[in-house]
């Protein structure tokens, strides 16, 4: 074999590790790929798996989904991305193969749910049956999701805090919220129905007690969905609020210049008449012309504002 293999594990006791090329064994086996690394595709056909399974295992395109192929276990799912310097809800898909006394996870970018689940087994604290590795797996991958839906909500509280406090709100960080809820539940929703699927016992691979542990994990996704959507309208009315905050900021503004424009029409219309250059204008041969006109201009602006006043629009 090529050093496709990331690491492989005897799950029996003792815990240990394989080398893929003394496989097969009596013992269950877990094996984890890079599907990046050149001679993967072979060396996963050398472990029995057949074409079209190794297709779905390395395609670049997925979406999770279970399929129950001869008597293997087909199961596609997503975890958060927590890689230095990447998008947490740029989910990371882990492919699953599980037949017999193997199970094989082929990944396209290091996934923190299954080195936690790897760390678990290698200690022997961990499960050490191929049913227990798959309900590992689930379980951490829901562990990841749960603690950013967390955060999620933290930060829908903070806006709503700020909205009440009319403090300034950033329309940008809205905006990014509502992308991040919906890039997280375009997977997280087909997630739950792969698991509701395969904890209806159509895979002969699980047992009663992984039937249940299956269904316990499709409920949290559950619980995950119905979070994003009540998270998803919070953040819908935050973005209403600023929206609303916005326009009587607006409105404030356009109604103050319009009072201020009312002040000054009686000022603009007296500087028009005088400023025509037309015979009979009174007051052009008087000292105190200039001064009389900038007191009626100043009389009528203070009776408009008293107006103003008077009728409560000021």
């Amino acid at each position: 074999m090529t050093d496709s293999a990331v690491f492989a594990l005897v799950l029996g006791a003792p815990i240990r590790t394989l080398d893929p090329k003394d496989w097969p064994i009596e013992e269950p086996v877990w094996m984890h790929f890079d599907a990046l690394k050149n001679g993967v595709e072979a060396d996963l056909m050398r472990l029995g798996v057949t074409a079209p399974v190794v297709e779905r295992l390395l395609a670049n395109e997925t979406r999770p989904r279970m399929r129950q192929i001869n008597d293997g276990l087909l199961l596609i799912l997503r975890g958060i991305n927590l890689n230095l310097d990447q998008d947490p809800v740029d989910m990371i898909s882990l492919r699953i193969w599980v037949r017999g006394q193997l199970i094989i996870t082929v990944r396209r970018q290091p996934l923190a749910s299954v080195q936690e689940v790897r760390q678990q087994v290698a200690s022997g604290v961990g499960p050490k049956t191929v049913q227990g590795v798959l309900i590992g797996i689930l379980a951490a991958l829901a562990d990841r999701v749960s603690s950013y839906i967390d955060g999620l909500t933290e930060r829908v509280d903070e806006l709503e805090d700020s909205l009440d406090a009319t403090v300034g709100l950033n329309a940008v960080e809205i905006s990014d919220l509502r992308r991040q809820i919906a890039s997280l539940r375009r997977f997280i929703a087909p997630q739950r129905d792969a698991l509701f699927e395969l904890s209806r016992g159509k895979a002969s691979l699980l047992d009663g007690l992984g039937i249940d542990q299956v269904r316990d994990q499709a409920d949290r996704y559950t619980r995950y969905v119905e979070d994003l959507d009540l998270i998803r309208e919070r953040a819908s009315f935050v973005q209403e609020g600023l929206n609303h905050r916005l326009q009587e900021d607006q409105s404030k503004r356009t109604y103050a210049l319009s009072m201020i424009a009312g002040l000054f029409l009686p000022a603009t219309f007296i500087t028009g008449v005088f400023g025509m250059n037309v015979g009979g204008l009174p007051g052009i041969d008087s000292p105190l012309g200039f001064y009389w006109v900038i007191g009626s201009m100043t009389l009528l602006s203070v009776s408009i504002l008293i107006w103003f006043q008077m009728r409560r629009w000021w």
